[in-house]
């Protein structure tokens, strides 16, 4: 007798910022159009023991950090490692979020996929690794894996084996519940509406940079945090380009229109639910469509003839001189178009210095709203480390912010999220999106008698500056030594009147700086690092931890070799031993050298 077949599908998610949710989200609704019966899970809440009660499990997740899995996903995976569940008959397929500018590219999605395979269960589609635009890749995983995931035939388990089964669930469920409730409510898709309430520059006169304080207000929302931390800011756009936007499209401003986040306004819409500022590879693509070829190309041969008596004869194009030979064809706006998309480098460099209103002024491209939401990308929060400790500023957050402007193409542009705190919003008067998003791995070392060495040049200070109004509050007996600099000691020393403070109590050990353009070498902080090399690693082998905030393409990359190269002088290291004891000792093993790096 033919049982019935068991549909269910669980969809897991391990996500930062909210990208991993929305992607679990729009996978449901596919999985349920193709007749599986899905539901998303919080990795947060979900119980090791509980896996092996799905045959059928997608698993969405981003990266975060040096390689690691995002903060909802750490205690999950920190259990399944521990405990090993058996997950023989479980099917499965992970997609996985990242960023290829990192070492650790989709390195947590890599880790489920081999631990999965590793515990039994059956790898139904091979991974999908996507970009920061994730879409593409996303679709091409989600095309795959759910007609695969629809495709099994998986009979209902007996009504015994339920029983016996549903008592475990329920304990792990029970179990998980009482941490979820201690969860905040605000997050990237809830964000809490606050106030800011300073912001003001931190450059002297005459500085080429702009560099904020921005402190928030957390009101009566029950946010917390914990030095280290990073606060999530929901981004507008400016207005100036939402109203060019509508100009060149001939649109109506007021006309109600429906988008992820509700009715509203197409101006509303366009301010604040989809990033306008920066142009998609997904509408460049789209112009192949919108730009209409002629089809009435015209080949131009030029020939040269002559006669021979009642004889012509017409030469070859290419025997003619040079100044006869034909032009080449101008690129026509079609031929433009099919370049770009053929060319992943070109659309890249065409991208990176072109917003909506360039490339709807220069291809004369008109589209519907609706059209134009299938092909932006949704406002994406951005987050900053936190320049504040909570039990030194009861009630406010705090953040160090570098504003990005620039111009091209004649027009002025600058970073979304950094123009929008600095210019958009006025002091007390406009609300702005807010959330924490919490570290379990960027953290002040539970010993509070334990010495920690600080490098965090330019904005990187951010979050030195709460470890040390932290490490003030706390009282512990550990010393500090803060590593800063930036081009000029006259224009660019953040702090400077806290940090001469922290010196004169006698709370910060020493401070060390490395002022760029203040003499005619310059000197940067891992210059620093190599000349106090002896003390380093003295301070190293009595376990001081060591942090690094900033720059990651650079800054850090020399300060990681500068402590390879203290580790070889000073140790008595080779080069492979010494590389084995920064990366894989103090970093992995020990977790004493902490990155936050972007």
């Amino acid at each position: 007798m033919a049982t019935d077949n068991d549909n269910s599908l669980a969809i897991l998610f391990g996500s930062q910022t909210g990208n991993a949710e929305e992607l679990a989200d729009s996978t449901k609704k596919l999985a349920n159009k193709a007749g599986l019966e899905a539901e998303v899970y919080d990795m947060d809440g979900f119980g090791a023991a509980n896996l092996a009660n799905h045959k059928r499990i997608l698993i969405i997740t981003s990266t975060w950090g040096e390689g690691e899995m995002p903060d909802n996903a750490e205690d999950l995976w920190s259990s399944v490692c521990e405990s090993s569940p058996q997950l023989n008959g479980v099917n499965f397929s992970v997609c996985a979020i990242g960023d290829t500018s990192y070492d650790e590219f989709c390195q947590a999605g890599i880790d489920w996929d081999n631990k999965l395979l590793e515990l039994g269960a059956n790898r139904l589609t091979e991974i999908q690794l996507c970009d920061v635009e994730f879409e593409p890749e996303w679709q091409q995983w989600v095309d795959k894996a759910v007609p695969a995931m629809a495709a099994l035939q998986i009979p209902l388990e007996s009504t015994e084996a339920e029983v016996v089964e549903a008592p475990v669930v329920e304990v792990v469920a029970e179990v998980e519940s009482s941490k979820s409730d201690t969860k905040s409510e605000w997050s990237a898709k809830n964000p809490y509406y606050t106030n800011i309430i300073q912001n003001y520059v931190l450059n002297g006169e005459g500085s080429r940079k702009e560099t904020r304080h921005i402190v928030f207000e957390l009101g009566d929302s029950g946010l917390d945090y914990k030095v280290g931390d990073a606060l999530g800011v929901v981004p507008e756009n400016p207005p100036h380009i939402v109203e060019e936007l509508i100009q060149i499209q001939g649109w109506d401003r007021d006309q109600k229109v429906t988008t992820h986040n509700g009715e509203r306004t197409l101006y509303e819409a366009l301010k604040k639910d989809f990033e306008v500022h920066m142009a998609s590879k997904k509408f460049v693509q789209s112009l192949a469509d919108k730009i209409v070829s002629t089809g009435l190309k015209i080949t131009l041969k030029m020939v040269s003839r002559s006669r021979s008596g009642q004889q012509w004869s017409a030469s070859e194009q290419e025997l003619l001189p040079p100044e006869l030979a034909p032009s080449a064809p101008s690129d026509s706006p079609a031929d433009k178009v099919e370049h770009l998309i053929a060319d992943q480098k070109a659309m890249e460099d065409y991208l990176w210095t072109r917003d909506y209103v360039d490339i709807m002024r220069e291809f004369s491209a008109k589209y519907t709203p609706e059209e134009f939401f299938e092909l932006a990308g949704r406002v994406k929060p951005r987050l900053y480390s936190i320049a504040s400790s909570h039990d030194a500023h009861p009630g406010l957050v705090e953040l160090t912010v570098g504003i990005v402007r620039f111009s091209y193409h004649g027009r002025d542009r600058g970073g979304l999220c950094t123009q929008f705190m600095a210019d958009e919003i006025g002091t007390g008067l406009q609300r702005v999106g807010v959330f924490m998003s919490p570290t379990k791995s960027f953290v002040l070392p539970k010993d509070t008698d334990t010495d920690i060495i600080m490098v965090g040049p330019g904005t990187g200070i951010a979050p030195f500056r709460a470890f040390m109004e932290q490490r003030v509050f706390d009282g512990g007996s550990g010393r500090n030594w803060l590593f800063f600099g930036d081009q000029s000691s006259k224009t660019e020393f953040y702090y400077k009147d806290t940090i001469e403070s922290w010196l004169d109590g006698g709370h910060l050990f020493r401070f060390t700086t490395a002022w760029s353009r203040d003499q005619a070498e310059k000197i940067y902080v891992q210059h620093r690092l190599k000349e106090h090399g002896a003390e380093i690693w003295e301070w190293f082998e009595n376990g001081a931890y060591f942090y690094i905030c900033g720059d990651k393409t650079y800054m850090a990359q020399d300060v990681h070799r500068a402590l390879i190269e203290i580790a070889i002088e000073y140790g008595g290291m080779s080069e492979d031993d010494a590389t084995h004891f920064i990366e894989k000792t103090m970093m992995k093993e020990q977790k004493r050298y902490l990155r936050d790096v972007y």
